[in-house]
């Protein structure tokens, strides 16, 4: 369908830019014709229909020709890091792949097939002669197409089976919810490895937009110099972003960003509103689901509880799954119209997780009415202190409104005597060690945490979409301690 949608653009506006590559500029009708090309080379690898190919490459114009290549051919696509140090040949889900598509070597043993996507073998598919169209091939709405990772936060990430019907219904949901059209420029600032990443840029590539991606320079100089309009990027980039502008950054006419994976704080959006963005939309959802809620801002003042997204139903339950009426705190299961039904060989976790039709989120929230939803953070996160039960997100907010820190993630462990305890990593920012725990005895004091230590961190373990990976947190701060307790306080 992707294909179909960019040979549209390129009738229409053949000269049109679809992608800047890191400075290189490529048209519609360019990337409708390689298309065409890699179609055709694909095709010779003679893969029946609905066999998996592992597609491992750096550079994303070609890493997205032939994701859109295998589409259309009717294959199921999975997308790797190249960095991953486990390519080579460690990986044992690469041996259930019929083809990996490397522009690495990969260890064969246990790989079915493994090709190289060298220079030669690019230079002898784009010399190609363009014949035109190529057979449409039937495809049905439940035929598998992508095969996707979750994130894995808490635990060892799981595989997900997107059939083409959910993949469609995802990318047009996008589309609605988007706001682009052919002026539009997209900055793609997240890899094709993350679910939400390549929704977001197939949405918008079928928009007629332009697509922006730039690895060399910083994301503030890509937006000036590009004129970016949209921009997806998870809240821990977005933070990034902002301590890295540049003295006299003027904000853009129009930027909407797009944040995603994690709860934004409060102080993170008055700072983006402030000094980057003209529109924030802070996205809930999740790669089993889809996305469930979102909830924009154009004013550091502007509050309100995230709408549910149509196609969506959420109700909120107690620990017996007894639906809790409106206003009160609990579980948030959903049904949504993009959801998957288990996870690939995990039969335990799909019925832990899928139970009834219902996807189980994991998360705690209340729902106002049907249409409003707030979030309030992980069930399996929440810090249960004495007689309160806390939010991660909501302390490691706090910490970065009251100090300029590098990154901070927060976590409870037991004392000796069982009891949980709050820690408080952080790393270096223009907040000194010391200025820091000044700042923060009050609030914290106020919010009666009991003892508290701040320790020192490197880094924050967080995985592709800046997700905090709170038991590997947990495991450098017990490290940390064993070396030398920090000061309670």
């Amino acid at each position: 369908m992707t294909a179909a949608y960019i040979a549209f653009h390129a009738t229409q506006r053949p000269d049109g830019v679809a992608l800047i590559d890191n400075g290189h500029a490529i048209t519609y009708a360019e990337f409708s014709r390689d298309i065409r090309k890699f179609t055709r080379a694909l095709r010779e690898f003679d893969l029946s229909y609905g066999a998996p190919v592992a597609v491992v490459c750096e550079n994303v114009y070609i890493h997205w020709l032939l994701r859109i290549a295998c589409e259309e051919l009717g294959l199921v696509t999975a997308s790797l890091l190249p960095e991953q140090e486990n390519l080579l040949g460690l990986d044992p889900s690469l041996g259930e792949f019929d083809l990996v598509l490397s522009d690495k070597m990969v260890d064969g043993k246990g790989i079915a097939r493994h090709h190289l996507i060298d220079p030669q073998w690019l230079e002898a598919v784009q010399g190609r002669e363009d014949n035109g169209e190529l057979p449409a091939i039937s495809k049905r709405p439940e035929d598998p197409l992508r095969i996707l990772h979750t994130s894995g936060t808490t635990g060892t990430p799981k595989r997900l089976l997107y059939p083409r019907r959910v993949h469609e219904r995802s990318v047009a949901k996008s589309m609605w919810f988007n706001g682009v059209t052919h002026r539009s420029r997209y900055q793609l600032a997240i890899p094709f490895t993350v679910g939400a990443s390549y929704a977001n840029a197939t949405a918008c590539i079928r928009s007629g937009a332009t697509i922006v991606f730039n690895d060399r320079m910083p994301v503030a100089e890509v937006i000036l110099r590009h004129g970016i309009t949209h921009l997806a990027i998870p809240p821990f980039y977005l933070k990034q972003t902002l301590d890295d502008l540049p003295r006299g950054f003027a904000r853009p006419a129009e930027l909407t960003i797009f944040s995603f994976g994690a709860a934004l704080s409060s102080a993170l959006r008055e700072k983006a509103l402030a000094g980057l963005a003209n529109e924030i939309c802070d996205m809930y959802g999740s790669n089993e689901a889809g996305y469930v809620s979102s909830i924009r801002s154009r004013s550091p003042l502007q509050t309100g509880l995230a709408g549910v997204w149509p196609g969506v139903q959420v109700e909120i339950v107690d620990d017996r799954d007894r639906p809790l009426p409106y206003g009160e705190q609990g579980h948030i299961r959903v049904k949504t119209d993009c959801m998957v039904q288990g996870y690939l060989d995990d039969p335990k976790a799909s019925h832990r997780m899928f139970r009834d039709g219902w996807f189980y989120a994991g998360d705690i929230g209340v729902l106002a009415d049907p249409f409003r939803l707030e979030v309030l953070g992980r069930g399996d996160e929440l810090l249960n202190i004495g007689w309160r039960k806390l939010s991660p997100a909501y302390l490691e907010g706090l910490v970065m409104k009251i100090g300029d820190v590098g990154d901070v993630g927060v976590c409870s462990l037991p004392n000796a005597e069982g009891i949980e305890e709050i820690y408080v990593a952080v790393s270096p920012g223009r907040t000194s060690y010391e200025d820091l725990i000044a700042r923060l005895n009050k609030p914290f004091t106020t919010l009666q945490l009991g003892r508290y230590y701040v320790v020192p961190a490197a880094r924050i373990p967080r995985n592709a979409n800046g997700k905090i990976q709170r038991d590997v947190l947990k495991q450098d701060i017990v490290m940390a301690i064993g070396r030398k307790a920090p000061p309670a306080f």
